[in-house]
């Protein structure tokens, strides 16, 4: 015979939160950005300001670089240090997304309540909630040990509908490991089976529709001959590195690998969260 017990605990799960990563990476990535960049570029970098609160101010030089090289340096390692904080967020919202499935699908109320013992209840509402914390930071490490790839996998099979932008996620990692562990010079590890690195990211992509039809990608203070319309949507663009070659990366492109951090993390919680549970809650009940 089995004994019905009262929920004592109530976990709720909300898979808004999973997006989180991503987008904190993405707004501040790009607001980061927006705001260093200019201001390096004609900043005077033989002559460094000491830091606020700095009792002894560090000067280094190194011989031999041009100032125009140091400055280009500065920007690629600046580009580098933004698109790691970037994939480093995506990679969080897919540990966090691996994560919720499992809960959502592994837990077992009957079981976990069956190794809690009688007692009081506060007794008995501290041993399910470790019981919780254990089972969760095993599902966590689980998702933490995996390769991209693998990890990848597991979070789609979790979702109502596949990614929308995982081959894009893909080749981002693939420039994101290319700049971490090789300097941004494309190696063997880099190059797929057509011997290059492809890099693709969405992008919004802005056109102008004349009444006579012609269309013409967006420009700021372009002239305009007739009554014209705005096009705007999302688009992939699409850039080639060969072997050995030194990854360079525009301003304009963290804006854009920012804008597919965020667009990336969109679409996760929205597969994620169920159509019978259009809120992004869950509740399982011990």
């Amino acid at each position: 015979m089995t004994v019905e017990h009262p929920p004592l605990v109530t976990i709720r799960l909300d898979a808004r939160g999973v997006g989180v990563p991503a987008q904190m990476a993405a707004k501040e990535v790009y607001g980061i950005f927006a705001l260093a960049h200019p201001l390096i570029q004609s900043a005077d970098l033989s002559n460094i300001p000491p830091l606020p609160d700095e009792s002894v101010h560090h000067q280094m030089d190194l011989l031999g670089r041009t100032p125009q090289e140091e400055l280009a340096s500065i920007n690629r390692r600046m580009a580098a240090m933004c698109i790691s904080d970037l994939a480093r967020g995506a990679r969080q919202s897919l540990e966090d997304a691996a994560t919720h499935i499992d809960i959502a699908t592994q837990f077992s109320p009957g079981a976990i309540r069956s190794e809690v013992m009688d007692g009081t209840e506060d007794a008995m509402v501290a041993a399910i909630w470790a019981a919780v914390a254990a089972r969760q930071d095993v599902f966590r490490q689980r998702a933490q040990a995996m390769r991209h790839p693998q990890l990848l996998e597991k979070v789609t099979k979790g979702l109502r509908a596949p990614l929308s932008w995982a081959p894009e996620l893909t080749s981002f990692q693939k420039l994101r490991n290319c700049l971490e562990h090789r300097g941004g010079i494309v190696g063997m590890q880099d190059i797929d089976e057509t011997g290059a690195m492809v890099l693709r990211l969405p992008y919004l992509k802005v056109e102008i529709v004349g009444q006579s039809g012609a269309v013409r990608p967006f420009e700021i203070g372009m002239a305009l001959q007739e009554r014209s319309s705005m096009e705007v949507g999302v688009d992939v663009r699409t850039q080639t590195f060969q072997l050995g070659q030194i990854v360079e990366v525009e301003p304009k492109q963290i804006g854009e690998m920012a804008f597919a951090c965020w667009l990336f993390a969109v679409d996760l919680v929205d597969k994620l969260i169920p159509a019978a549970a259009p809120s992004g809650q869950h509740e399982i009940h011990i």
